[in-house]
């Protein structure tokens, strides 16, 4: 992976749904994480491929010592044993204090030979957790993205509210300027002018709170982005057209979805933990070498010269030999590490299993929800068009008095909410096509449908099948 310093990245200006998902991906805190994370269990595999390598441990001791010794013994389990040199030599005659120079240098080399597949399987536990992590890191990437496309739909959402609102605002103010001219003119009564001004500052905060809302949604994108403080606007012309239908039909392989990918790499790594108990309790052969120098400055009990008063060594010495060792008693708690390890391999499978049935309960929901969105999005500009036509004629006989004002505010409601069912249609269409994108588990066929979008802006729906 390379190492690359994640900055966050501010777009100058409206952004679509490509460029808010790309942008989540590179600046959301979760999948910085997660990279580091991987980037922490792949050093671990190389840690672990070192336990092939000997110890190879070098020494080198000058000291000051005075020479009194007497013939004595210091049992090992007294806990103050490693606080007592060890020295050598014949009883002293008389004590003392004058130091006397003493080296001593050594080289030692252990090598484990033969460990029955201990190490091999310990590779094996570090590289399971490798694919943990891996699926971790590329099941928060999907749902960072799915995030990031969702709060985006929301967005675009509350923007399509917003218009209708607003156009239901502006025709609401024409049929008020309407009523009052014809209550100037005595053809309609005055109280229609009061009723008009009561529903022109209705729809005005109806376009407030519609306002409130969407800024929220923005700034609810703007988080997902991983830039919360960013002040942010979408472009959402693309998708207040359905995309081309796509193709539903199932079943789909549902065990390559990284949850899923995620659940199975966490039962192989318990999988790989009861290989290494497994493999804990066998022998190790070691090969051990050793090679060191003494030398000391005590002439009368040394018959060897000293070399340079006692700095450096005057004898040298090696050791070359193998041991075995093998934890007889270490039986009894792999046995209890065992039990747990497969104990968590069991559960780890009811996760997968469950895991499953969540991604297929998913898949046949999202297969319904983007049929039944297809037949209302295709319904929703036949409403549209009726509720203008209806507005029209409305206002018509409303100028020739042959109706009231109740039936005026009426029209315009119902087309204001005819506006907002087909933006609303056409948006759970993109979002029903996410939500089966993301039980997929990738949301690369969206993108394509977003692509296509953008560049066919301003064409009308297209819902032939592809």
């Amino acid at each position: 992976m390379p190492d690359v310093q994640f900055q966050p990245l501010v777009p100058t200006r409206p952004v679509t749904m490509r460029e808010a998902v790309s942008i989540a991906l590179r600046n959301y805190p979760s999948i910085v994480q997660r990279r580091y994370k991987l980037r922490a269990a792949v050093a671990n595999v190389t840690l672990a491929k070192t336990q092939y390598l000997p110890n190879l441990n070098l020494d080198w001791q000058e000291s000051l010592v005075t020479g009194n010794r007497v013939a004595s013994v210091v049992m090992n389990n007294v806990s103050g044993f490693d606080t007592v040199p060890v020295d050598s030599g014949p009883s002293s005659t008389h004590s003392s204090m004058r130091p006397i120079t003493n080296n001593l240098e050594g080289a030692n080399l252990n090598w484990l030979l033969v460990d029955f597949g201990l190490r091999h399987a310990n590779d094996d536990f570090a590289y399971a957790d490798t694919r943990v992590a891996r699926a971790d890191l590329k099941l928060t990437q999907l749902d960072v993205a799915f995030q990031a496309a969702d709060a985006f739909l929301a967005a675009v959402d509350t923007k399509q509210i917003i218009h209708a609102a607003q156009a239901a605002y502006d025709h609401m103010q024409a049929a008020n300027l309407r009523a009052k001219t014809l209550v100037a003119q005595g053809l309609r009564p005055g109280v229609d002018a009061a009723d008009f001004d009561y529903q022109v500052a209705r729809l005005k905060i109806t376009v407030i709170k519609a306002d409130k809302e969407a800024r929220l949604a923005l700034a609810e994108l703007a988080e997902k982005m991983g830039m919360a403080k960013a002040d942010i606007d979408v472009v959402s012309e693309p998708l207040i057209r359905g995309p081309i239908e796509v193709n539903s039909a199932g079943p789909f392989d549902l065990t390559s979805h990284p949850y899923a990918l995620l659940k199975s790499a966490e039962v192989n790594r318990w999988k790989a933990k009861v290989e290494v108990l497994n493999r804990a309790y066998r022998p190790h052969l070691w090969l051990n070498c050793s090679v060191w120098g003494k030398g000391s400055g005590d002439n009368q009990a040394n018959p060897i010269r000293d070399v340079a008063g006692g700095a450096l060594p005057q004898v040298f010495d090696y050791m070359a030999g193998l041991s075995l060792s093998f934890p007889i008693m270490e039986i009894f708690p792999l046995r209890a590490e065992k039990k747990m390890a497969l104990s968590n391999q069991l559960a780890a499978q009811a996760d997968l299993d469950l895991a499953m049935q969540i991604l297929e309960k998913k898949d046949v929901r999202a297969r319904i929800l983007l049929e039944q969105a297809y037949k209302v999005a295709r319904e929703t500009p036949t409403m549209v068009e009726a509720a203008r036509i209806r507005e029209i004629k409305v206002l018509k006989r409303y100028s020739t008095g042959l109706t009231n004002m109740v039936a005026v505010a009426e029209a315009e409601r119902d087309l204001a909410q005819a506006q907002v069912e087909d933006a609303l249609a056409q948006i759970e269409v993109w979002r029903s096509v996410l939500s089966l994108a993301y039980v997929q588990g990738d949301l690369k066929r969206l993108m394509e449908l977003v692509a296509i979008a953008e560049r066919n802006t301003g064409s009308s729906p297209n819902y032939s099948s592809k």
